[in-house]
């Protein structure tokens, strides 16, 4: 089976990039996988090789799905270039903020994602 994402955790960031563009299903087991077993308050979705492309019912399940899952506060950056991706997920942004607790935000380069998790 080939790979479809590769998950880091270097210098508190754990760091997933999308190799090829996931089914809304892979994308649940990577939200599972994240959660039991990598630290989670500071995360970057790299998209910058893929576009997202799901539905907007997908994206608001996705974001449920998340705000389920991810019960400590958290910062989410997504990096992605396309402006399909981009804008995909300025939706996602919205549907998955979560007042004191979860704060998802779009950026289209990743030294800027980077340096907003790290503030």
């Amino acid at each position: 089976m080939d790979k479809t994402h590769i998950i880091t955790h270097i210098d508190g960031i754990t760091t997933i990039k999308f190799l090829v563009k996931p089914s809304f299903n892979s994308v649940k087991t990577i939200i599972d996988e994240i959660v039991e077993s990598y630290p989670y308050e500071k995360r970057l979705w790299d998209m910058s090789e893929i576009n997202f492309d799901f539905t907007t019912t997908e994206i608001q399940m996705i974001a449920e799905y998340g705000k389920k899952v991810f019960t400590r506060p958290n910062k989410l950056a997504i990096f992605a270039t396309t402006d399909l991706s981009f804008g995909e997920m300025r939706q996602f942004e919205v549907y998955r903020a979560e007042e004191n607790k979860s704060l998802p935000k779009v950026f289209r380069d990743k030294a800027s994602a980077i340096e907003w998790l790290n503030s």
